[in-house]
């Protein structure tokens, strides 16, 4: 298949290291160019790697010839979309995330959904990372049938590294975050669960608007010594490693691909009872109420109490999400967006 993958840009989330992870696999046994149409510093290896303003998108599709088109984030989708319709070309849409919490203001996020639902039908064939996913597609218009449910996979973890962190108290627990700063991640409830964790450090890895207001934060609880602000890391799956407990405090969660890398090296999630995360965390971790500071923290305790027997539950709950196996699936609804027998 001639492939073309469409993107609407962005170094971090589960979206980016999709890219990164899916796009070489693909092009191991197909045509795969990569087109995005935002600042970001991907280049999945093995794959024709293009970046294009929205105004050549049309231009560079045309010259690429896809036989497939598969976009992912909202502008890639509505170009993709209306290019496919124009020129007859099939598209199949990834779906990483709830649009609706993608926004910071309800303004923003109206307008986005008015425009994505406008273009849905327009989609041959969608794919969601997860079930909840797959129903908020559904709900919003998609057709019954259009939508198949490939959950997000990782391939073999790296070994701990924490050796670049600078400030970290050596013996006090070390809880992660790696996400975007956005008010949508709840990082602002992990900080504040810092209040009645005393001996914990917080790893923050990530960018996002929100950074300033972060800081602030953790300054005014008097915890601003023990969060450490990493910014976007490569390498942020070693640091992951060396962790004791990786938190996802999310407020709406479509997947959460950072607990399946943390559980993967052996790492329990704590986790926001929220979206997708009951079903990806499962018995690798201790789920808490979303949006509640003080049940964070005791979710935080229990699950450092028993962090050897999860530990061991986590590894077996990564198990499951397996990056061939994603690859595999991506690939049979691409071929059968163009009627291609697999």
């Amino acid at each position: 298949m001639r492939i073309v993958e469409l993107y609407g840009g962005g170094d971090g989330g589960g979206a980016a290291r999709y890219m990164n992870d899916v796009l070489p696999a693909l092009a191991r046994t197909d045509d795969v160019a990569f087109v995005s149409l935002g600042r970001d510093h991907l280049a999945p290896q093995g794959v024709q790697l293009i970046h294009a303003s929205q105004s050549r998108a049309f231009t560079v599709l045309r010259s690429l010839r896809p036989e497939v088109l598969h976009t992912h984030g909202l502008r890639a989708n509505l170009l993709g979309r209306i290019y496919g319709r124009l020129h007859g070309v099939p598209v199949v849409t990834t779906v990483h995330s709830f649009l609706a919490q993608d926004y910071r203001s309800p303004e923003a996020a109206a307008t986005a959904l008015l425009l994505d639902g406008a273009t849905l039908p327009l989609s041959r064939l969608l794919i969601a990372v997860s079930a909840p996913i797959a129903q908020d597609l559904l709900e919003r218009g998609a057709l019954a049938g259009s939508v198949a449910v490939v959950p997000n996979g990782i391939a073999s973890p790296p070994p701990a590294d924490v050796s670049s962190l600078p400030g970290l108290v050596p013996g006090r627990p070390l809880l992660c975050c790696a996400a975007r700063l956005h008010p949508t991640k709840g990082i602002d409830i992990a900080i504040a669960a810092l209040q009645h964790l005393p001996d914990a450090q917080l790893a923050l890895m990530g960018e996002g608007p929100e950074r300033e207001a972060l800081a602030s934060l953790a300054q005014s609880l008097g915890c601003g010594d023990r969060v450490h602000f990493l910014g976007y890391r490569k390498d942020f799956a070693s640091i992951v490693a060396g962790a004791d407990l990786m938190l996802i405090p999310s407020r709406a969660e479509g997947f959460g691909l950072a607990a399946v890398e943390a559980m993967a090296q052996g790492v329990p999630v704590v986790a926001s009872a929220v979206g997708a995360l009951p079903t990806v965390v499962g018995q690798g971790g201790v789920l808490f109420r979303s949006g509640d500071a003080a049940d964070l923290a005791r979710a935080v305790g229990t699950a450092l109490r028993e962090r050897a027997g999860l530990a061991a539950e986590a590894v077996r709950q990564a198990s499951h999400y397996s990056l061939a196996e994603t690859v595999r699936l991506t690939r049979a609804v691409l071929a059968q967006a163009i009627g291609e027998q697999t």
